[in-house]
């Protein structure tokens, strides 16, 4: 996992993107998970913090686990969600330049 704690408002982004891209919709993802530590590997990662919202939607709450487990585990890298959110259609480039 590169840069987990440094890429904390790209990772934001990213997660937020694909969520309205998979859903179709604007959800608020404020307070459904935490940049953290691992209290074994002090190493950062993502931590669930998952909100009754997310809890009665057994789809989203699943795919967002899974998203969050993949860019824990490194197999989402940075440099692969700058190409994706660099690449969306509908975005807005100049919002990711500073980050990318």
């Amino acid at each position: 996992m590169e840069n987990l704690s440094e890429n904390k408002e790209l990772i934001s982004r990213y997660i937020n993107y694909t969520i309205q891209q998979q859903f179709n919709a604007q959800i608020d993802l404020t307070d459904e998970y935490a940049f953290t530590e691992n209290l074994v590997s002090r190493k950062p990662i993502i931590a669930t913090t998952f909100s009754d919202k997310i809890l009665s939607d057994p789809e989203m709450k699943r795919f967002l686990t899974s998203l969050i487990t993949e860019i824990n585990t490194g197999c989402c890298s940075i440099q692969s969600m700058k190409i994706k959110l660099r690449n969306h259609p509908s975005g807005n480039w100049s919002s990711f330049r500073r980050i990318i």
